[in-house]
This record gives C-alpha cells, structure tokens and sequence, in this order.
C-alpha cells in the first residue's frame, strides 16, 4: 500500500470511528446522521403485558464520538391522543416518554437511565437491585420533536459525567425503554423479553454497545451559590420582621479519575426548594420519616442503602463543611462522607414510640466499602459515627451483602453492631427507661446490636419472600432513622402474577399476595400477630384497583391488648386521559388508640384524594385531601379528627422556568400555609428562585387567620464546568 492510499485509508477510519458526519442535535433523528450508528428496536411489552408485542413501533440508535454518547429515538405513537406536557425535571414520567438504559460496569450494581418525554422535558433514574432511587441526577442535554405520526428524542449524554473504568474498548450492557399510553392501558415496553425468572434486569440484557478510544476528561465542577431572606414572627399581637440575612456557600467536585471524584461543601445552603408534604402524625408515636432530596447527597447513595436505615443523611442537617469521596471500581467500590454540623438531630427509639431533639454541633462521618460480583451481588462493610462538640460519641459497624445464587433466589443480609456514649444535654426530655437505661441523655454507655435477612425466590408467576430482622432494646444509630428497637419480627409473603392472554380482556394484570407477620420484644412477648391477603388489578382503561384485608390477631401496646382486629383498605388509580388522574384510598380498621395513660381499640377511618388536573400543556392543578379519624367502640365518642388538605398550581413557562404556589390547611392544628415559588433550572444543579412562605393560626379563638410567621427568600446556583 503506497502512502496515499495509507492515509486514505487512515482518514476513512478516524471519520467513521469519530461518528462523522457529526449529529446536529437538534430533537429530528434524520436518517442520513444515524446511519452508521447502531441499531435497535424496543419490541416487548412487559407491563401490563408478558412479552406482548409492543403497541407502538419504536425504533433507536446509539453512536459517540470523544466526548458525548449520543443516542436517538423514533417512537411511532398516535399522535392526536399523546400524552405530553411541558413540566418540571423529573415529572416526564407522567407523560409518553423513552428512556436509555444502561450499566457501564457489566455487574449490575446499577442501571442509569436517562430519557425524556416528547417535550424534551428531562427524566433520570438510577436503577438499584432493592428499588429506583428516583432523586438521582445526571446533567445531560437533550431535544425533542413532534411529527405527524411520531416524536423524536436526542439525547447527548457528556462522558465526564458518568463513572466508568476507562478501557481501549468497553463494553456496556443496555436496555431501551418506553412508556406509553394506548386508549386501554399504560404500557411498559423494553428491547428484549424479560426473563421473570432473574431478577436482575439489566443482567440478563442480550444489547451491547461498543465504544473505542474514549479518554473522558476529568470533572472541575464548582457550584457557588448566595442567599438572602427575610423573617418574622409575631410577638403576642404585634408582628415583627427581623434584620435581612444572607450567605453565601461554594460547593464542587473534582474527578480523581474515572471511577474516582471528590466532592466539597462549604457553608451550604441545604435548604430544599420542594417543601415537604406534610403527614398525618395523629395517633402516631414514632418520629416520620420524610425523604433526601438535597443534590449533595445524590451520589453513591446505593453504596450506603440499608434495610436497617443505618444511614439517614438528613441527620447531617446544616453542615459548616463536608467532603464526600466515591470511588466505583472493577470489583469494588467505597463511600465516604465526612462533615462538621452545627445543629444535629438526635433520635431514640423505644419500644412503643421514639423521642427526637435538636441536637448540636457535631462531627459525622460514613464509610462504606462493597465488594461486587456478577448479578449485581455484593459483601460490604458499613461504618457511621458523630463525636459531639460539648462530649457524647456513637458509632455503628457492621456487614452486609447481596447474594444472587442458582437463577431465581436472593439472600440479603445486615448485621450491625452500635456503641453510644450520651452527651450531658436536655435535648430530650423524658423520665422513661430501656432496660434500665434512661432515655433521657445523661451520659449513659448503650451498647446494641441490629440484624437483617431476607431471602426471595422470583419465578414468572409464583414471588416468594422471608425475611427477619431484629433490634436489641439499646440500639441506636447516630446517623440513621430508627424509631423502634426491642423488637424482633419475622414476615413470609407469597405473590401470584396472572398475565392474561389476550389483550382484548377487562382484566390486563392480576396480582394476588398472602401473607403474615408476627414481631415480639426482648422479653418473648408477642406484640403483633396479623394474617393478611392483597389483591392488585390493573383494568382495562387505565383503571388500578387495590385491595388489602388483615385480621391482627392481636397487638400490645404498654400493656394493653387489642385482640382479633379487622383492618380493610384499598387504594384507586384511574388517568383516562392526560388532562384527568384521579386517585382515592380508603382505610375502614380497628386499631389501637396509642396513648400510654388510655390504651384503647377503637374504629378509624381514614381515606384521601390525590388529583392532578392538566388543564393546559402549561397550567397543572394538583389537589389533595386526606381526612382521619378514630372513634370510641363503645359509645362512638371521638378520639381525634381531622384532615390534611393541599392545594399545588404549577405553571411552566418553559423547560426551565416555572412558577407554583401552594396552599395548605392543616385541621389538626388549625394552621394554613401558602408557598410561592418562582424558579428557574435549566439544569440538575443550577438553580434561581424566588419565594416565600406564609403561615396563619387563628388568634383568641376567634373565627378569622392571622399571619403567625411569614418568611421570604431568594437563592442563585451556577453551575461551572471547567
């Protein structure tokens, strides 16, 4: 070969391996761009159906070149009835929408999957072998386009923003999902058959992709923020509006190397621009858990997921200073977070309830390595402890796994061990004790163990599932969420699935489950015994209906019995359109009224509404009401009553901007709140908004609200990548 003709053919290969001609990313996959680019169609319904041809054709393709993987989708669709709106991240899931799946390690850990629905509107979730951890982000682009019988999506996903071994050649295992909303059903649609009988989804995926050559350059992330606000409250009748404040914060990452990043935060503002749904805590006696959704806690949040909730980060709740390292190796992978907090809660649990304080500062930490293998299986250990400034330690050790073994079982299991030595404080206030330990913090050494294990059995029709678990009376976890310990408790489920096999049917899906529990404390005895059944039917046209009825053959509660108790709920989902999505529940029970000086079984009745109304691609109005009560079975006097209703519209300008205001009225204690929120996220983690928050009791009994607090902010987050 002359010289000419080598550096031809040099030229014709660099071009094809860099993917040229190069994609205009512009949301039209045009045939003449993708035309070298890999190849795949999405086929097989999988929900409601069982590897039922898909309804839609959809066809997607996949190419890179140095710096971005770049993928498109063509999905047929009938257009007049799609269902698209233009929303806020992450709410695309409501909607028609495609979804690239993908595992760039081959074991999996993990499945990303990033996609959008045909607005363009972003959705991402990170796929784990025990659930999605939905709150998870990637900053990636995209674009989408409407044509007259489908809608098309491009994806451009940055290398640099993934972790992954860098390799001459690697390959990833991938899946290609959509969901989407025939006049009948919702459909569920994937590129392969699912093999029911693994329960590892991304495992058993037959489609590869190959990519050469790539160096991802290393991540400079800095994320730099100001906050300013605004408060007052009233002072008997006179309302009083403290000095502004503000601050500001810097926060960032730093890739080590591929599989290794270093993140940093310096005085952050933690504060979430969602507020949290408010729950109904009556007769409830143990503290409510309410979800993470603070960016900085978004990575590697599978490395420390635990069963025993050994790790709770919103117990780090408003550092000066933290530093976080995630490395994801070949076969192992580490997390560790470190922080100084300057307001740590404290929480401990009992047997019948737990007790919760505002504690101080704090240092924290949390480490956790696992050792992977194929399947997504793993054996770890996991380390947590908080040193308190003014004296008071806790640590927990211990080890766990996940084990996949002869194709349709998965053991599971936790063991930890803690070690607290209480601060001196009134944080908490109690006169109760544990085993003749105080609750109350006066020093006390506390020592405790914790254990899980679960085993499941996964077929196409038949679920099976035993688990145990375990806390000793004086187990604590410093950063965790447990509220209830001298207790031992055992469950056994077992699960049918009915695919029908026809389409044409009323019935699309039946799912039926039965089941028991029983726990005892410490001292043997049975404080909760239960049989119960589910019965779940997905119905033609869109209609879920679900039903669950246990008998609680008896529970104890300090020292009373409740005996041969019937508890009947059900739950409703009908979305016949885009514009409507209903949703109502209904909870007829006897149960036990949790006070200590009055135990008693009485008759509750709790149900709710959850509504969503799309009253145009840009104005959504979603409504809740949720309403509880707990009558005396004697003479039907009332124990408590009360309801919880909220209000949400959401107007979305764009992709990026938005403006929503919430209302809400709390009956249980006569307070009504309003929150305007004006935002602007172009994406995951820069972020502008305006807002405020309005709170209004009634004063001296009288009939009309007064404003009790008010509070009103604005922050700005960029995001730099250097």
């Amino acid at each position: 070969m002359n010289r000419g003709l080598a550096l031809l053919f040099l030229f014709c290969f660099t071009a094809v391996w860099s993917q040229n001609p190069p994609i205009d990313f512009d949301g039209v996959v045009a045939p003449e761009e993708w035309q070298t680019a890999q190849h795949f169609t999405i086929d097989y319904e999988i929900d409601p159906g069982d590897n039922a041809p898909a309804p839609f054709a959809t066809n997607a393709y996949v190419t890179y070149d140095d710096a971005f993987l770049y993928i498109g989708f063509v999905a047929e669709a009938d257009m007049p009835n799609l269902r698209s709106s233009i929303r806020n991240r992450d709410e695309g899931f409501r909607d028609d929408n495609v979804m690239f799946g993908f595992d760039t390690y081959g074991d999996g850990r993990y499945m990303i999957a990033l996609g959008t629905n045909p607005e363009g509107n972003q959705i991402d979730v990170k796929v784990l072998s025990n659930g999605d951890d939905e709150n998870y982000d990637v900053n990636f682009l995209s674009k989408a386009s409407k044509h007259p019988t489908a809608y098309h999506v491009e994806l451009k996903i940055p290398f640099s923003n993934l972790q992954f071994k860098a390799q001459e050649e690697m390959r990833w295992k991938v899946v290609f999902i959509r969901n989407t909303f025939t006049a009948t059903n919702e459909s569920l649609n994937i590129n392969f058959p699912i093999d029911r009988n693994n329960p590892c989804l991304i495992c058993q995926s037959p489609a590869e992709i190959v990519l050469k050559g790539i160096q991802p350059k290393n991540r400079v992330n800095l994320l730099p923020f100001v906050f300013g606000g605004w408060s007052g409250d009233r002072a008997e009748t006179d309302f009083d509006f403290q000095s502004p404040m503000g601050s500001v914060g810097l926060s960032g990452l730093f890739d080590l190397n591929s599989v290794t990043s270093l993140e940093f935060a310096l005085n952050p503002d933690f504060s979430q621009v969602e507020a949290d749904v408010s729950q109904v805590n009556a007769n409830t006696t143990f503290a409510l858990f309410f979800p993470e959704r603070r960016p900085y806690f978004n990575e590697g949040n599978e490395i420390i997921n635990s069963n025993l909730n050994t790790v709770y980060t919103r117990t780090i709740n408003d550092p000066l200073a933290s530093t976080k390292l995630i490395h994801q190796g070949d076969q192992q992978r580490l997390y560790w977070l470190a922080a100084y907090d300057q307001s740590s809660p404290y929480l401990v649990a009992g047997e019948n309830g737990s007790n919760t304080g505002q504690g101080g500062k704090a240092f924290s930490n949390i480490l956790s390595y696992q050792r992977t293998f194929a399947n997504g299986s793993y054996v770890g250990l996991l380390s947590t402890n908080r040193f308190f400034e003014d004296g008071g330690n806790g640590q927990v050790v211990g080890v766990n796994g996940l084990l996949r073994f002869a194709d349709l079982y998965t053991l599971n299991f936790e063991l930890n061990s803690s070690n607290i030595l209480e601060p001196n404080q009134d944080w908490i206030d109690s006169d109760e004790s544990i085993e003749a330990k105080t609750i109350a913090l006066d020093g006390e050494r506390k020592k405790g163990n914790a254990l899980f294990f679960s085993l499941e059995r996964n077929t196409r029709n038949w679920n099976t599932e035993l688990y145990y678990q375990q806390f000793s009376p004086h187990y604590e976890t410093p950063l965790g969420f447990v509220t209830q310990n001298s207790i031992r408790g055992m469950e056994f489920t077992q699960n049918y699935t009915h695919y029908p096999q026809s389409k044409e049917g009323l019935i699309q899906q039946l799912n039926i489950s039965i089941g028991s529990e029983m726990n005892f404390n410490y001292n043997n005895l049975r404080k909760y015994f239960d049989l119960y059944s589910d019965v779940s039917i997905q119905w033609k046209g869109n209609l879920r209906t679900n039903l669950n009825i246990a008998q609680v053959v008896n529970e104890e509660f300090a020292g009373f019995v409740g005996r041969n108790m019937t508890e009947i709920r059900s739950w409703n989902r009908y979305s016949p359109s885009e514009r409507i999505r209903l949703g109502i529940f209904i909870s007829l029970a006897e149960t036990i009224r949790y006070d200590e000086e009055a135990p008693a079984v009485g008759n509750s009745l709790f149900f709710g509404t959850f509504n969503t109304f799309q009253i145009s691609p840009q104005l959504q109005l979603s409504q809740s009401l949720r309403y509880n009560e707990l009558r005396a079975k004697q003479n039907n006097s009332i124990y408590f009553k009360g309801y919880i209703a909220r209000l949400n519209i959401n107007y979305q300008f764009n992709q990026d901007l938005s403006f929503r205001i919430i209302g809400e009225y709390n009956d249980f204690n006569d307070r009504f709140f309003v929150q305007p929120l004006l935002k602007w996220n172009p994406n995951p983690f820069t972020i502008f908004y305006i807002g405020g928050n309005n709170a209004y009791t009634r004063i001296d009994q009288r009939q009309d609200f007064h404003i009790n607090n008010a509070q009103y902010y604005l922050k700005f987050q960029y995001l730099f990548d250097l």
